[in-house]
């Protein structure tokens, strides 16, 4: 069974901090409402969960020929992503963001989800290495992730949405990535401190 159950913040972090797929929730909820967005989480599930385990067979073919692989990749997708949420979660980018993409369909979420390098972070530290010897980690796990996507999408699609209709005027774009950087580098810690 798996070792330490810490991986469920981190899995919150990472989910939690801004990113392309979260910008898409946001835009969705914005211009079609949340119940027709609300629809979407399924496409959002599916398209983690084919790149995610996509990175870990890659990851475990590569293995044998380059061990620290793993390790590299892991510390690139993990600057990528704090890259991604500085740059994408302000609000000017935002409402570009929001005007590019019009109709936003599940198949154009599921395809970013599918591009996300949060799957990479998942795959490459976040997920215990555990997860993939046997079918019943690998079901909880995933069960485990399931359940905390569902609040994270929810949470992204209602405050994305209010930010592009300027509910939050008062939130300060340096106050949310902090909050962000903050976020993940807390729950992250118990990934690092494995990896190390």
């Amino acid at each position: 069974m798996i070792e330490s159950w810490l991986f469920v913040l981190a899995m919150i972090a990472v989910l939690m901090i801004p990113g392309p797929t979260n910008a898409l929730l946001a835009s969705s909820a914005h211009q079609q409402g949340l119940k027709k967005t609300s629809l979407f989480i399924p496409a959002e599930l599916f398209g983690y969960f084919y790149a995610i385990n996509l990175w870990a067979i890659f990851l475990h073919l590569c293995h044998p020929i380059w061990p620290h692989l793993t390790h590299i990749l892991h510390l690139l997708s993990a600057a990528y992503v704090l890259w991604l949420a500085f740059h994408l979660w302000r609000s000017a980018h935002l409402q570009q963001h929001n005007q590019r993409y019009v109709a936003i369909t599940p198949r154009q979420l599921f395809f970013s989800t599918l591009k996300n390098p949060k799957a990479l972070l998942f795959a490459a530290g976040v997920f215990p290495p555990e997860t993939w010897s046997n079918p019943t980690n690998f079901i909880v796990v995933f069960a485990i992730f399931g359940l905390v996507l569902l609040p994270s999408v929810l949470f992204w699609m209602s405050f994305g949405r209010a930010i592009l209709a300027g509910q939050f005027k008062q939130i300060k774009t340096d106050l949310l990535y902090k909050g962000s950087a903050m976020l993940l580098l807390m729950c992250m810690l118990p990934v690092v401190i494995r990896f190390f």
